[in-house]
C-alpha cells in the first residue's frame, strides 16, 4: 500500500522510509497526495498511475520521489488501463479539457494535467483531493498551469462544478434551470465557500 499523508510523505508503506518532499512544494505534496489515494487500489476510484503511459509514470515517480522504491506489485498495478466507465467516465473529457488549455505543451503541465483529471475523480472539493493547503493554493496552481481555465472562472465558481460546467458547455448540454448564476437557486452550492 502507497503511504502518502497530509503531511508531504510518500512511500508505499510506513517501514520503507518516506521520500521528503518540501512543505513549501504545493505541487511535490499535491503530487504525493494524489498518487497515495487515486492510484491505491485499496481507495476507489482506483486511477493507476494517474491516467499516463507507464514510462510517463516512472519518469514523473523518479523525477518527483528520487527517494521512492515502491513494491513491483505496486509498480504492475500502475500499468493498468484506466476503466473510463462507472466512476471514472469522465476522466479522459476532464484530461482532454487541461490539455487544451495548458500553459505549454510540455511534460510537465501534460503531469499536471493528469494529476488534476485523479483529483477531480475523488469526492471532496478539489483542493482537498489535491491535498492543498487551501482553495486559494488550488487558483494559484490554475493560474500558473492553466491560466485560459483560470480567467474563465473570474466569478470563483468551484473548480469542480467550473469544470463539468465547462464540458456540459462544449457538447451544447445546458444543465442549469436559472438564465443566470446569480437567479439561480443552486448559487451557493456552485459559487459557496468551501470548507
Amino acid at each position: 500500500m502507497l503511504y502518502a499523508p497530509r503531511d508531504g510523505r510518500l512511500s508505499p508503506d510506513r517501514a520503507a522510509g518516506p521520500a521528503e518532499i518540501d512543505p513549501g512544494d504545493w505541487l511535490g505534496g499535491a503530487f504525493a497526495f494524489v498518487i497515495g489515494t487515486r492510484c491505491n487500489p485499496d481507495t476507489p476510484p482506483f486511477v493507476p498511475g494517474l491516467g499516463m503511459g507507464a514510462e510517463d509514470f516512472s519518469h514523473l515517480l523518479a523525477a518527483r520521489f528520487p527517494g521512492f522504491s515502491p513494491p513491483a506489485a505496486w509498480r504492475v498495478l500502475q500499468q493498468k488501463p484506466i476503466e473510463t466507465k462507472g466512476p471514472l467516465q469522465e476522466f479522459d473529457d476532464l484530461l482532454q479539457l487541461f490539455f487544451e488549455h495548458m500553459a505549454a505543451d510540455d511534460r510537465k503541465n501534460r503531469e499536471v494535467a493528469h494529476l488534476l483529471a485523479s483529483a477531480c475523480m475523488g469526492s471532496d472539493h478539489l483542493w482537498q483531493d489535491l491535498g492543498l493547503p487551501s482553495r486559494s493554493a488550488l487558483s494559484e496552481l490554475m493560474s500558473q498551469y492553466f491560466p485560459g481555465l483560470a480567467e474563465k472562472n473570474r466569478a470563483d465558481m468551484k473548480w469542480k462544478k467550473f469544470f463539468y460546467r465547462a464540458l456540459c458547455e462544449r457538447e451544447g448540454i445546458r444543465i442549469c434551470k436559472s438564465p443566470s448564476c446569480a437567479s439561480c437557486l443552486d448559487h451557493q452550492n456552485c459559487f459557496g465557500p468551501e470548507q
